[in-house]
């Protein structure tokens, strides 16, 4: 077996309990066996050496690692020491030597102040002459385990290799808690984002090593109790697809946070994670035109909603109704999956309920029908470029519509009811009501000024006739 334990001074005031975690995070992608202990990680890799080529390889690579993701200022915070044991390395960590120096020393030649379960008996042995673990090893055991107790011995034992070491293997926890005690305290926003970046990096640590991106997390920061500034405040930040981009999350909070100076300086600074999903595996590519270029439209929309509003930015959302001026909705863009698609703009595939020209027997088209203009039948079948919100009056000289001048009815009557069944209409408290009923007869006209309009003539038994503007085509 050959263990290597690690010690990091992390580049922030986070916690160490939070810095030992993203260091095993780490030390998990080179081999499944990590122990912590109070002061370091151990991670046994006598089965990983081969594939890293070898140890020195090993820890090249997980310098470079740590370095690169910002958990150390520099790649000489991170401290690493071996043995064939984790107590020896653990005890070669603890001398605070250079890493050539340390693999010199002899396991019987390493201070009894390095191993724990001698630290509460160090006067003593001291006094008895015993600095090394060999000075111990060579007391009578007897004696040692009458007047130090048998624990002693089994830890020497343990560290030389002559009894066999039982550990806890480090799982990697269900959900992300750290905090950071930050020097001097926060007392503006900009202090806060520093703090929250510093906890970001440690985040994306754990969400690579899960293979998670996050949904939803809690930016909590508070004053001093002393000063009774009151609750801690906490921020919670809710994104429309999974990530790991922290550099996108981190301005979130930036459009979130409050602005100007706080009561009191915050001291404690806490990130948790509320909710995460797999991430999808995405391969890598060698062609420029593949790569993305910039945030993508789910981020784009986040940032707007952060800075505008959620009420100011929103999506067009086809309805199962269907009159034209029914068949679609805005709604605020938060309220939509962000993997809905665009829906289809053919007309063909929402108007069902309007019969195409020509299949009203003894139907005509009405004054004016085809003057100085002949369209084929397919233009029916599609929707205007602008359809108005509400259908406008138009006036009638004789039986001919007008707008802006007369209007030549060119192709048309489509025939539009909805009655029965299509007529029920789910309110906002979900009951049911049922609508008036819809009798239009569609025609694609010609104005003069206007151009290609719109229009329909209402068929209500026993009412006068009414010509409406419903849209233009471009």
């Amino acid at each position: 077996m050959l263990w290597i334990a690690l010690r990091a001074w992390p580049a922030d005031a986070v916690s160490i309990s939070a810095a030992r975690a993203s260091l095993a995070c780490h030390a998990l992608r080179y081999t499944p066996r990590v122990s912590l202990s109070h002061d370091a990680v151990l991670m046994e890799v006598a089965a990983s050496l081969r594939l890293f080529g070898g140890l020195r390889s090993l820890l090249v690579q997980l310098r470079e690692q740590v370095t690169r993701e910002d958990l150390v200022e520099h790649s000489d915070n991170l401290q690493a020491a071996a043995g064939p044991t984790s107590l020896q390395a653990l005890a070669r960590l603890r001398l605070q030597r250079p890493w050539r120096e340390t693999v010199r020393i002899a396991a019987v030649d390493l201070p009894l102040a390095t191993l724990d379960a001698a630290q509460s008996h160090l006067p003593l042995l001291k006094r008895l002459g015993c600095q090394r673990w060999q000075d111990l090893r060579c007391l009578p055991r007897q004696g040692v385990a009458r007047r130090f107790g048998q624990d002693l011995l089994d830890a020497l034992d343990q560290a030389l290799g002559e009894r066999p070491e039982s550990h806890v293997w480090w799982q990697v926890p269900e959900a992300f808690t750290a905090h950071l005690q930050w020097p001097g305290g926060v007392e503006q926003a900009e202090g806060l984002l520093r703090a929250a970046e510093c906890l970001l990096q440690h985040l994306r640590t754990w969400l690579v090593t899960r293979k998670l991106g996050v949904l939803g997390l809690e930016l909590g920061w508070q004053s001093d109790s002393r000063r009774n500034a009151g609750d801690p405040r906490v921020l919670p930040l809710r994104l429309r697809e999974a990530s790991q981009d922290m550099g996108h999350v981190l301005r979130l909070l930036s459009e979130h946070l409050p602005v100007g100076r706080w009561d009191a300086p915050a001291q404690t600074v806490s990130l948790r994670s509320l909710e995460t999903a797999p991430l999808a595996e995405r391969s890598g590519t060698l062609l420029l035109e593949d790569q993305q270029r910039g945030e993508s439209l789910e981020q784009l929309l986040e940032r707007l909603e952060a800075r505008l509003g959620p009420a100011q930015i929103r999506r067009w959302q086809p309805d199962d109704r269907h009159e034209p001026e029914r068949m679609q909705q805005w709604l605020p863009a938060s309220r939509l999956r962000h993997h809905e698609s665009a829906p289809s703009t053919e007309f063909s595939a929402r108007s069902r309920s309007i019969a195409p020209p020509g299949s009203l027997a003894g139907s005509k088209a009405g004054p004016g029908a085809g003057q100085g203009l002949a369209l084929p039948a397919q233009w029916a079948q599609l929707l205007p470029t602008w359809l108005l919100s509400q259908p406008q009056p138009l006036r009638l000289q004789g039986d001919r519509p007008w707008y802006q001048g007369p209007l030549a009815l060119l192709v048309g009557p489509q025939r539009l009811e909805v009655a029965g069944w299509m007529l029920a209409d789910r309110g906002e408290d979900g009951d049911r009501r049922m609508q008036t009923p819809v009798l239009r007869d569609y025609f694609i006209a010609r104005s003069a000024r206007a151009g290609l309009l719109w229009i329909y003539r209402e068929r209500r038994p026993r009412v006068q006739t009414a010509w409406f503007l419903h849209g233009i085509f471009a």
